[in-house]
């Protein structure tokens, strides 16, 4: 049997940023002081991921950007693990139709500064998950990197937690919201379903950063503004192959009309590109 929690909020695209930056400073500062594992983590980011959404729109903080909708956060867990080459599933649907990424989680471990699957057979292991997420999903699967506080910044973004309130060494100039970056499944498996780099496997560029990697936040923006991925009817993600994966996310805009979304999608982008909710602070 699965278990499900859902959220519904009446806001603006300008409260997205916010929330969803603060999911991945509270994954940091969670993986820094316990040394969390990736279940675990994943989990977190589902859970506050649906709170913090949900009661954004009431905290008046935000400057309005653009008409508004209904957005639906709901989380959904299947009762066993399931072998799918994804962790977690994040759906995102809106009037102009739906999008679907299939998303395997890993852990830059706090203590090794090492992803924890750095082995050969991690490794092995890992590309096969990597290609099947492919294989599903397309363009649209990534590996997802957690990523340690003392890595990072350290900055906050208003959604406080105990974790956050650790006395952390930091060590990064990148922002705390990077405490899960996502990485292009295509920028590290080839057309071969081999690794594009032998050696690296997941090349990092600096402390705190991966080559290609994005947080989860610009990710989420991205796909709702139609900055990656095409729009395609529910019926095109249906799997032929029956794969489910353990953990699904659906983020869903309503009660806003398609030229509506459109308008929006002009409007954001603008925003996202000129504007301080566009970028990490």
């Amino acid at each position: 049997m699965s278990t499900a929690s859902t959220f519904t909020q009446h806001l603006t695209i300008a409260d997205i940023p916010q929330p969803a930056k603060s999911v991945g400073a509270h994954l940091a500062a969670k993986l820094e002081l316990f040394c969390t594992d990736e279940r675990t983590l994943t989990d977190e980011l589902c859970d506050m991921l649906c709170i913090w959404l949900g009661m954004q729109a009431g905290s008046g903080t935000s400057t309005p950007s653009g008409p508004s909708f209904d957005l639906t956060v709901s989380k959904t867990t299947t009762a066993e693990e399931v072998k799918t080459g994804a962790d977690l599933e994040l759906i995102v649907q809106s009037p102009l139709g739906t999008k679907r990424c299939l998303i395997q989680a890993k852990v830059l471990d706090p203590n090794t500064n090492k992803l924890r699957c750095a082995s050969a057979q991690g490794w092995h292991k890992l590309r096969k998950q990597l290609v099947a997420a492919r294989k599903e999903a397309g363009n649209l699967a990534f590996l997802l990197v957690y990523m340690p506080m003392n890595q990072l910044d350290g900055a906050g973004y208003g959604y406080g937690t105990y974790e956050q309130g650790g006395a952390f060494p930091v060590t990064g100039s990148v922002p705390s919201s990077h405490g899960a970056t996502l990485i292009p499944v295509d920028d590290l498996i080839g057309k071969s379903n081999r690794w594009r780099s032998r050696k690296d496997k997941v090349p990092r560029l600096s402390t705190g950063s991966f080559k290609n990697g994005l947080p989860f936040w610009q990710l989420l923006l991205q796909l709702m503004l139609c900055r990656r991925g095409a729009w395609s009817s529910g019926r095109e993600l249906i799997s032929g192959e029956g794969l489910t994966p353990f953990r699904t996310v659906s983020v869903i805009a309503s009660k806003i009309e398609p030229g509506g979304w459109v308008e929006l999608q002009r409007i954001a982008d603008e925003f996202l590109a000129n504007g301080e909710h566009g970028r990490d602070a």
